[in-house]
């Protein structure tokens, strides 16, 4: 922040947790609209790198953790997030 105003990176790095159940699929449709909303509203000035954070089953079947600590820790690192709809992270989730 500067001047009470927050300060965006012209390439920021947003995490995203694509989420279980049908957060793939809605996940590969919305990148999509993102990447073309931001490109024609700034031309080639402006573009986000994303990065896919482990959480859920996806993360169990991974790692063996539901929420590792990795995560964790990137999403301190960075002040945006974008979470994916899917079941409740923490509830309604089952080992496979």
């Amino acid at each position: 922040m500067s001047n009470g105003q927050i300060q965006v990176p012209n390439h920021p790095i947003i995490p995203f947790i694509e989420g279980d159940g049908i957060g793939p699929d809605i996940w590969r449709a919305s990148v999509r609209v993102f990447d073309t909303a931001i490109e024609k509203a700034y031309g080639q000035g402006r573009k986000i790198e994303w990065k896919e954070v482990l959480a859920g089953e996806k993360s169990f079947r991974q790692t063996g953790e539901w929420l590792p600590a990795d995560t964790l820790r990137d999403l301190k690192e960075y002040r945006y997030r974008l979470k994916v709809p899917s079941a409740p992270l923490l509830a309604a989730v089952s080992a496979p």
